[in-house]
């Protein structure tokens, strides 16, 4: 039997603000194209793949260049569907776009007439840890999450630790339920020329010698304890070292802006960067740090320890929900509520930095390799095949 088409909502991957979905989605979608040129290549069968985007999104849409992914457009504007979305008003996709196996992967569904489909949920943050979510999007996300698992085929993940809440707290079939992790793309992910860092730092008007923090500007990425933590260490190991915050503001961030401002004053140097972090620099800002510090409340995955690693970056996060599925034996983890405990791994890192790069930059690419976008693309062609 052939088959069907694949359909995939493409809302996160053209919006405005490329967030984390949209980098899932991305590398997920280079996957199938990496594995559906080899499976052309062989003279094998491949899929129909199709992103659903709107119509005024499809410039955008082509400048990834994927060479057999396509692209179905609807008759509404990023504007009209994404709000029509929200409002659960959408008609039937598939009524538009035709018959197939269709993959939402932004957490909620979008209707469908006569089609299976599977959904996205990349963590239970807004159940799980609801004091550190936006209360709105929570709001829509516990409503609309359970709907959407009630009506869906299967439901794909991104760590084992998430796969596991999501069985739990939604009580569903443990088949139903499938792991695609993120990775990072040795293409661009790997230890850059000091000449580029330079030029990269000052780009951005980074000076000197910085710690990294790498994560959007809100409560749950425990910020506020790593501005505390670096505040703490001797003042002869951070004389000339600066803690560095890259990332877009987020909610709840007035008393980490507040702390910030105070150890500012103080004479502490916090900074961030002069402008945006475009992905492209991304590599270099964290080729150019002594360590990545991520001490994270909880994580559907944790990107920038694994991007880190990558690039040989010696990293500190916390030991809790997925984060030691990321950086196995390659990083230090200490406890996200343990302030005493952050303070003193930071002052290990600084004080024996050298041994920890040389361990960083042999293990940490070695770690990151051991994820790949092509076996989580594997998966979901595998579980579109499985509904076809």
């Amino acid at each position: 039997m052939k088959q069907k088409s694949i359909y995939i909502d493409g809302l996160g991957l053209v919006e405005g603000h490329f967030s984390g979905v949209g980098q899932y989605i991305l590398g997920i979608l280079k996957g199938i194209d990496e594995l559906l040129e080899d499976r052309k290549y062989l003279g094998l069968e491949v899929p129909k793949i199709s992103v659903i985007i709107p119509h005024d999104t499809k410039a955008k849409f082509l400048k990834f260049g994927f060479k057999h992914v396509g692209f179905k457009t609807v008759p509404l504007s990023f504007r009209v569907m994404s709000a029509l979305w929200r409002r659960r008003m959408l008609p039937p996709l598939d009524l538009w776009c035709g018959p197939g196996v269709y993959i939402f992967p932004r957490f909620v569904s979008m209707p469908l007439a006569f089609s299976k489909s599977a959904i996205v949920i990349f963590d239970l943050s807004f159940e799980l840890h609801r004091q550190y979510s936006d209360e709105g999007n929570a709001v829509f996300l516990t409503k609309q999450v359970r709907k959407s698992i009630e009506k869906t085929n299967r439901v794909l993940t991104i760590s084992q630790n998430a796969r596991n809440e999501i069985i739990d707290f939604y009580q569903i079939d443990p088949a139903m339920v499938v792991v695609a992790t993120p990775a990072t793309d040795p293409r661009l992910f790997y230890r850059r020329s000091k000449k580029e860092i330079e030029e990269v730092k000052s780009k951005y008007g980074i000076e000197g010698d910085y710690i990294l923090a790498l994560s959007n500007l809100e409560p749950r990425k425990n910020l506020d304890s790593l501005v505390e933590a670096f505040c703490s260490l001797p003042k002869d190991i951070i004389k000339d070292t600066s803690l560095l915050l890259v990332g877009v503001s987020g909610w709840k961030t007035d008393t980490l802006f507040q702390k910030i401002i105070s150890k500012v004053n103080e004479g502490y140097n916090i900074i961030r960067p002069s402008s945006y972090v475009k992905d492209e620099d991304k590599p270099a800002i964290i080729s150019g740090t002594k360590m990545l510090v991520y001490p994270s409340h909880y994580e559907g995955f944790g990107m920038p320890p694994l991007e880190a690693l990558a690039c040989g970056v010696p990293v500190i996060t916390a030991n809790n929900s997925s984060l030691p599925e990321v950086v196995g034996s390659a990083g230090k983890m200490v406890p996200s509520d343990n302030l005493e405990k952050l303070t003193l791994a930071m002052e290990d890192y600084l004080r024996n930095i050298d041994n920890k790069t040389d361990k960083a930059r042999l293990e940490g690419p070695e770690r990151a390799r051991e994820f790949s976008w092509v076996k989580s693309a594997e998966e979901f062609l595998k579980v579109a095949k499985e509904l076809s």
